[in-house]
């Protein structure tokens, strides 16, 4: 075989490269979280300055090794009563970041908190995703944008229970 004819039967193949683009800053204290209502009020403050508090709005908040936030992501804008949600677009930003783990939020526009089988299966699928690439999720708030109101899968038991049926231990 001539090289002329290897070169004429071959096929160009992008090359990627890939980066983390740091679009705002968030104003939040670099303290580790202490509990829902932190995490509640960080991602109130995104979804009010950088997002659409009308719409369902699904955010993750990425967090380092100690529980420090190192940012945040709106995954996904939706309609009035949901939002499309896929584990790797949840985890693309996690792992551009390193984060060791994060924390799941979106917002209901109607302000009921309860969770719906959609939010409790995304849940389910996220956690188990996020375990096999070594990143932890220690919570889920379901948040309304007009007071403090909040749905905390974590303070439910549902986050620990999906790590007990995949075998893994929570670290928090």
């Amino acid at each position: 075989m001539k090289t002329q004819d290897f070169v004429s039967d071959s096929t160009f193949v992008s090359v990627y490269r890939i980066g983390l683009v740091r679009d705002e800053h968030v104003k939040f204290d670099r303290v580790p979280l202490c509990g829902p209502s932190e995490a509640l009020r960080m991602i109130q403050n995104l979804i009010l300055t950088l997002g659409q508090p009308d719409r369902e709005q699904f955010c993750v908040l990425l967090l380092d090794t100690k529980n420090h936030p190192i940012g945040v992501n709106i995954v996904s804008t939706g309609g009035l009563s949901s939002a499309s949600v896929h584990p790797r677009e949840v985890l693309k930003p996690a792992i551009l970041a390193n984060a060791a783990a994060m924390i799941l939020c979106h917002n209901h526009p109607s302000g009921a908190i309860e969770p719906s089988l959609c939010d409790k299966d995304i849940t389910e699928r996220i956690i188990k995703a996020a375990q096999l690439l070594g990143i932890m999720v220690h919570e889920h708030l379901i948040i309304n944008m007009d007071n403090d109101q909040y749905y905390s899968f974590a303070e439910q038991g549902f986050i620990q229970n999906i790590y007990r049926q995949i075998g893994t231990k929570e670290a928090v």
